[in-house]
């Protein structure tokens, strides 16, 4: 009786009137009433506004904030009848930084979803160490981080790890150098983006944290937008610069002092449940089978793969 007053209930907040929802849910008019009248009493408040002459509906406060409270209730009934019907189903929570999920992990995610189209996914670019707690609460499945913490219940290990180089235009008088020295670099031409504490401290010993004129970007896609002069340069895993290459006439160089690589992390929750460690089985099979031979000296699990 409850889903079937939520249902009613939703259905008028649609249709805007209990005579039009009656029409839709093929009820009487007088049934509609009576339910939301139960759900009224059964939650003891008022949602809907009532008087004479009122053709439109209008929601009490109440009514407003339980509205967002029935949609909740109308999708886990939904997905508990899917339940019901056809048994468990895999799914899958992902969390990523952006540069991944912009540049590396859309690969995993199309061949996931060709794959195992019935697999419940869900994708969310967040902060490195956000990832952590939402891997100790089980609000993430797997995660890709680029900073190493120590968290009771979660498992950290390397998924891969890369080379910095140095990303820039193609210019005449660099075009063919292959090699650069951090010293030979100006601050005023950087694009900065802070890949990780080990990386910052690094930075910090070549260049002065404060310089006025660096762009400073939070997000490496911003990168291959913003180079737009060949005196500009910006240092990127080896991975995001060679994804340049094929989008215009960039061209990398190694630093002769180079800094730390770019690290990525694997997380997990060390007590996934059944269905969780067959999704990560998948995944971690399609890993192995789509970045083996294009990651930059890539790190998969326990098993290193050659370039």
């Amino acid at each position: 009786m409850f889903s079937q007053a939520i249902e009613t209930f939703l259905a008028i907040i649609r249709s805007g009137s209990l005579s039009a929802a009656a029409e839709e849910l093929n009820l009487t008019q007088t049934t509609v009433s009576k339910r939301i009248k139960a759900l009224e009493d059964e939650l003891g408040m008022q949602l809907i506004e009532r008087g004479k002459g009122m053709r439109q509906v209008k929601l009490t406060p109440s009514g407003e904030e339980f509205a967002t409270l029935a949609e909740q209730w109308n999708l886990i009934s939904r997905e508990a009848k899917i339940l019901g019907s056809q048994g468990p189903r895999l799914s899958l929570t992902i969390g990523a930084v952006d540069s991944l999920n912009v540049f590396v992990l859309p690969r995993l995610y199309r061949a996931l979803h060709a794959e195992h189209p019935s697999m419940k996914m869900e994708i969310r670019t967040l902060h490195s160490d956000e990832m952590y707690e939402k891997i100790d609460q089980r609000q993430l499945d797997l995660a890709f981080t680029l900073r190493e913490r120590s968290l009771a219940n979660v498992d950290a290990e390397v998924f891969f790890s890369s080379p910095m180089v140095v990303l820039s235009l193609a210019g005449k008088a660099t075009a063919k150098d292959k090699t650069v020295r951090p010293q030979d670099l100006s601050a005023d031409h950087e694009l900065f983006v802070p890949w990780g504490r080990r990386f910052d401290a690094w930075h910090d010993q070549w260049w002065d944290p404060l310089t006025p004129s660096r762009i400073k970007l939070d997000s490496g896609h911003l990168i291959l937008s913003m180079l737009h002069h060949p005196s500009q340069w910006a240092i990127v895993p080896l991975w995001l610069a060679r994804t340049a290459l094929d989008k215009g006439p960039y061209m990398i160089r190694e630093l002769t002092a180079p800094p730390p690589p770019y690290i990525c992390y694997r997380l997990t929750h060390k007590q996934p449940t059944t269905g969780t460690s067959r999704s990560i089985a998948i995944v971690d099979t399609l890993c192995r089978q789509i970045f083996g031979e294009q990651m930059a000296q890539p790190y998969l699990g326990d098993e290193p793969v050659s370039q």
